[in-house]
């Protein structure tokens, strides 16, 4: 029996028209055709690719991929699409590469309106041409969008896709656009960034002393404040706020250009930032005043430089790990009474007491031992039982045997439609009800699959920490040069935080350390 597949795929139109209405879902409208088409003609179909991403070319759009890889296979005898430009609509390899496929494979294209035979010369030039005006249609319309993207611009709307930190997209009322909105909690963030970067934090003597990019990821690491991506705030992160004319309210466009070049035969993709970006006075509030935005900028400036050749040596073997509890700033080493080292908490009246360096180093080295020695307990435990992956391994089991049976269900549904057992409304609705089972039955499988994967690549990486940290406790004394140690702390050790409020020459110390080791999915503090 021959097999069918169905091939859907939003429109920049589409997606417009669903913004205006909220109302109608278009892959949902497309695929009730296509079934209802494919039960008329009593088709048997064997898949359904819907392209849920936006892209133009064949490059961006996965289900079109595995879509071209299933027709060479030449297995199918058709593919159901609601029109041909939803096939390809991009340039003209990508169309080529289209119609080859269907043309070599003998692979029908059957739209509501007509059915393409890639084997018959007109149907093939007619479906070549569809094509070809498909392209200057698609062209025509990206210019008119570029056009209105660029008055949008002028006018000081926002015209980009996500929101940058510290705002909210808000639609314009009464008009086409949009504007952003102030998020109050994260413009608290963004205004301390500036201030920290331009001002600085105030030194012992009551002057102020900026503080670096890489300063203020730690300090927002250690006081729990989530980055715009959800995960921890690096110096990269830091400086593309403070390089951001949006929070001084403008609006640019073209800072990071899509810019395409043919290397070794291969279209490679790149977005390098451009000194030519379009900047706009936008109709949102400044976070901050334009004023404070060029301090960033030229501060910036200023403390980039290449680095200079015999410039002295790191002397902290625990420089930039070791955090205080407190205020969250690195401890900085200083020099104490009778020639000791003193590794201190740099923020001005901070409770946090410092210590001797050789003191801390001597807790991180017994922090790392003792948790080595309970995480090696734990991992004997889990690889003892081997609980988690037999039950994963089961799950897996049961999701398959779901998802094959799910797939029987699915080849019976026009057996029933043929018998009349079912009529077109309930074969519909339950060919979408089956659809939307096998998706998250597929779901499932590829979850428990990428579960399984991640446990086994657990398992490696513990065995490769272990050693690491052993050599890491044995070896640190012997190295002399503080830049050998530190690199070899920072091996193994993300971070550790430090806590100290009582303690001195004559009385207990109250220190203890938190230690992160670099582990996945797993952290012990100790």
């Amino acid at each position: 029996m021959e097999q069918y597949l169905i091939y859907l795929r939003k429109s920049r139109k589409d997606r417009d028209m669903e913004l205006e209405s909220g109302t109608f879902d278009t892959l949902q409208r497309h695929r009730d055709v296509l079934l209802a088409l494919a039960a008329k003609r009593s088709y048997t179909i064997s898949g359904i690719f819907e392209e849920v991403v936006s892209g133009d070319t064949i490059a961006e759009r996965p289900e079109m991929q595995k879509l071209l890889s299933a027709v060479e296979s030449g297995k199918y005898a058709g593919v159901l699409v609601v029109e041909v430009p939803r096939l390809a609509r991009g340039n003209t390899r990508d169309q080529g590469t289209v119609a080859e496929t269907f043309k070599y494979s003998n692979t029908k294209i059957i739209t509501p309106d007509k059915i393409y035979d890639p084997s018959d010369e007109a149907d093939e030039e007619y479906f070549e041409f569809g094509l070809f005006m498909s392209r200057r249609e698609y062209m025509a319309i990206n210019r008119r969008l570029q056009r209105g993207r660029m008055a949008s611009l002028n006018e000081g709307k926002y015209i980009a896709g996500t929101p940058p930190y510290g705002y909210r997209k808000q639609k314009l009322e009464h008009q086409k656009g949009y504007t952003l909105e102030i998020d109050q909690e994260q413009a608290r963030v963004v205004r301390e960034i500036f201030r920290m970067y331009t001002d600085g934090d105030p030194r012992p003597d009551g002057t102020l002393e900026p503080v670096g990019s890489y300063a203020i990821a730690n300090q927002l690491n250690a006081q729990a404040v989530a980055s715009p991506g959800g995960t921890k705030w690096s110096a990269s992160g830091v400086r593309d706020i403070l390089k951001n004319p949006t929070y001084a309210g403008f609006v640019r466009w073209a800072y990071r250009p899509q810019t395409k070049q043919m290397v070794d035969g291969a279209l490679q993709t790149s977005y390098p930032v451009s000194k030519q970006y379009k900047l706009q006075k936008g109709l949102h509030e400044a976070i901050i005043s334009e004023h404070a935005w060029r301090r960033a900028m030229a501060a910036m400036g200023d403390r980039s430089h290449a680095p200079v050749p015999g410039r002295k040596q790191i002397a902290n073997p625990l420089a930039g790990l070791i955090y205080c509890s407190v205020c969250g700033r690195s401890l900085v080493q200083l020099p104490g009474s009778h020639g000791a080292t003193m590794l201190m908490c740099p923020t001005p009246k901070c409770k946090t007491m410092g210590s001797r360096r050789n003191a801390v180093e001597k807790a991180l080295l017994e922090s790392l031992a003792n948790w080595l020695k309970s995480y090696q307990l734990k991992i004997a435990r889990q690889e003892s039982t081997g609980e988690d992956h037999a039950e994963l391994e089961r799950a897996l089991a049961s999701a398959e045997a779901s998802l094959n049976k799910l797939n029987t269900q699915k080849g019976s549904l026009f057996d029933l439609l043929e018998q009349g057992v079912y009529t077109q409304e309930i074969f519909l609705d339950r060919s979408r009800l089956l659809a939307a089972r096998i998706s998250e039955a597929e779901k499932a499988v590829a979850n428990l699959n990428q579960h399984l994967s991640s446990l086994n690549s657990a398992k490696q990486a513990r065995r490769q920490l272990i050693p690491r940290i052993k050599n890491v406790i044995e070896v640190y004394d012997s190295l002399s040069a503080p830049a050998d140690q530190n690199a070899l702390l920072k091996s193994v050790l993300d971070h550790a935080v430090y806590s100290k409020t009582v303690g001195g020459q004559w009385r207990e110390s109250n220190m203890q350390l938190f230690i992160y080791p670099k582990v996945t999915s797993l952290v012990d503090d100790l």
